[in-house]
């Protein structure tokens, strides 16, 4: 029952596609009943004036579907809910828990709505224009009491300086020097550091700018961006101390990711009732996965390798996964907490959930983003740019 490894070699992640994309083939026929050639065939296919005929088929499809749902989900709840408790070394309260409605409500009053609880949340936007590229990350730091604090931050990466005889020959080699960055792993600021540069800003308001009891996080707490440092070993270096404050020393927090990859914990969540949850396992095999898995041959590493697996030894065992419904026309959530608080930390996410009970995602978080979005709009650095490079060129 361990959890899915995750790597972030490229010939693995393409060996591993290669694998499902064969598995898929060989069962095409058995999940939707025809063979591919029959599928891919166009005189097999319905007319737009014929498509309403194939209602009642549809119908009969969602039925099965729900029949087969029905009967997974017993059997997912009487055979394997028992050893997510069970199994050896399972981490302390795996299992399935069900919590009373009442104890949702004595949280939200207690923690929720007195301010207790802070949520934090980014985003990131890009502006790229022919002379420069613009990056702006904001966080913002909030709670049911209001804004308790925002920060954002530009970044300029300008476009190296190029030469040549004509405006022709100098637009071509601009050209050819972006496409050569887009190619290479170490060009300026990838989509991969600029998402490494967000989490560590989140990761470091969560640490050290919240001063509620219980701090709420999206995403992962360990995001392979801060694990690899995106090609950065200095991005390690300072990301490794706030993971120590936060998640082994706080320890009271929870991350919640807006949708996971995760088929067991996925598998689980589908299978629990409204008001379950369940503490699955530790973060142990996650964190070797990418550990191990990580570039870090070169000498500017060597520190930075150092402190992950000095952190890895250290939060061994100590940080879990689970998932939790608070609703029977939501899906369910998957979360990430301390083994210690596991359990007060799914509580936590679900009494602010069940208050969109459609959804069953935390509104704080919600909340977070959408000030973030309100307070540090994508248009905020386009809309300046455009007046300014105007002026310049009128």
């Amino acid at each position: 029952m361990a959890l899915e490894n995750r790597t972030i070699d490229d010939h693995g992640e393409s060996s591993a596609r290669h694998a499902a994309g064969s598995a898929a083939g060989r069962s095409y026929q058995d999940a939707t009943g025809e063979r591919i050639e029959d599928t891919l065939d166009i005189d097999n296919w319905n007319p737009a004036d014929r498509m309403a005929e194939q209602f009642e088929r549809l119908q009969d499809e969602i039925v099965a579907a729900q029949v087969r749902e029905m009967d997974a989900r017993r059997d997912i709840r009487d055979l394997a809910f028992p050893l997510i408790a069970e199994r050896e070394g399972a981490p302390p309260d795996a299992g399935v828990h069900e919590i009373e409605l009442s104890e949702l409500r004595a949280v939200q009053q207690h923690l929720l709505f007195s301010g207790h609880v802070q949520a934090v949340d980014g985003a990131s936007v890009v502006h790229q224009t022919l002379p420069m590229t613009i990056f702006q990350t904001a966080i913002v730091l909030a709670t049911y009491l209001g804004n308790n604090g925002t920060w954002g931050h530009r970044i300029f990466q300008k476009d190296v300086k190029v030469s040549g005889r004509t405006a022709l020959d100098r637009t071509l080699a601009l050209l050819a020097q972006r496409k050569a960055a887009e190619d290479a792993e170490d060009a300026g600021v990838s989509d991969m550091l600029r998402r490494g540069l967000m989490a560590n800003a989140e990761l470091a308001v969560m640490a050290r700018k919240a001063e509620a009891p219980w701090r709420m996080g999206h995403g992962h707490p360990l995001p392979k961006e801060l694990l690899t440092g995106a090609g950065m070993p200095e991005l390690i270096e300072l990301s490794i101390p706030l993971f120590r404050e936060l998640l082994l020393e706080h320890k009271r927090f929870v991350y919640i990711p807006r949708g996971s990859n995760d088929r067991l914990l996925r598998t689980i969540g589908d299978a629990l009732l409204p008001l379950e949850y369940a503490i699955v396992d530790d973060l142990d095999a996650y964190m070797h996965g990418v550990i191990t898995q990580g570039h870090y041959g070169t000498v500017l590493f060597k520190n930075a390798k150092r402190m992950l697996e000095s952190f890895q030894a250290d939060a061994s065992g100590k940080l879990v996964a689970g998932v939790f419904r608070v609703s029977p026309h939501s899906p369910s959530q998957v979360f990430y907490a301390h083994a210690d608080y596991a359990s007060e930390a799914a509580i936590v996410a679900m009494a602010d959930a069940v208050l969109v009970e459609a959804r069953g995602y935390p509104m704080l978080l919600d909340l977070a983003g959408g000030i973030c979005r309100e307070m540090f709009p994508s248009d905020a650095i386009f809309k300046p740019a455009a007046a300014i490079m105007s002026q310049h060129r009128a």
